[in-house]
């Protein structure tokens, strides 16, 4: 069954993300390196500098590490210049098909947007994460806090760690997603169970939301969809969030 995102939650602003072309598990971090805002018809890139902002997006990690990893900004903005306040959406949404290509609506489809060409470039931005395999660089929704109801497609992170470790997941499975204070490497992971066994974690960069919702609201979550490779499967939830109170209004 395919599960269709109806509660959408417009993003106030989204995360520059960027990994290393490197496969081993040090070097795979997703780093924090910007923060994306809507700014009148375009939208405003603020790189994060060295410092206390850049160390709490990126658990206390060095930004000399980032840049030890060969970290040279994203191409065209430089990171020698703090905030750029033009061309930046443009930038952005070459990483997307056009709109108007006959496929547009198919590519929309994957991220389970039935209606995208009525979403705004930065909600677009933000509900595909605007990937592409050359370079490394994605955008991160870390969601609203605040929300009532949400729907989202999110990627499991981690999830090849714990293939061992449990049954060979499914599209259609039924998914617990926790908070995992107990975590090692940071106290506000949120872990995602099948069975009741580990298989990976929510974003980071969300799971502070995710902890909010689980909290206050009802946080359903189906593996919807699998690709990748045998080395590198790759597992995408639909979670709906609801607000118990609108639950109980319907």
């Amino acid at each position: 069954m395919t599960h269709w995102i109806e509660a959408m939650c417009e993003p106030t602003q989204l995360i520059l993300a960027w990994q290393p072309a490197a496969l081993d598990a040090a070097s795979r971090w997703r780093w924090a390196v910007g923060l994306l805002t809507p700014a009148g018809s375009d939208i405003e890139l603020r790189y994060f500098e060295p410092g206390e902002e850049f160390e709490s997006f990126n658990s206390g990690k060095k930004f000399e590490d980032l840049l030890g990893l060969g970290y040279l900004g994203y191409p065209a903005l430089s990171k020698e210049t703090s905030t750029h306040r033009e061309g930046v959406k443009q930038a952005l949404m070459r990483r997307l098909p056009p709109r108007q290509r006959s496929d547009f609506g198919a590519y929309a489809a994957q991220f389970r947007l039935r209606d995208a060409e009525r979403l705004s470039d930065f909600a677009l931005l933000a509900r595909t994460e605007a990937k592409v395999p050359s370079d490394g660089f994605s955008v991160v929704d870390p969601l609203d806090p605040g929300a009532l109801q949400c729907d989202v497609l999110v990627e499991i992170a981690g999830y090849r760690h714990y293939l061992k470790d449990t049954r060979p997941v499914q599209v259609g499975d039924q998914i617990q997603i926790v908070a995992e204070p107990e975590n090692a490497f940071d106290p506000n992971a949120v872990a995602t169970l099948l069975d009741g066994t580990k298989i990976g974690n929510v974003n980071r960069l969300q799971a502070v939301t995710f902890l909010r919702w689980l909290q206050l609201h009802s946080v359903h979550a189906v593996v919807e969809r699998i690709n990748g490779t045998p080395e590198r499967p790759r597992i995408f939830l639909f979670v709906r969030m609801r607000s118990t109170d609108l639950r109980a209004a319907a």
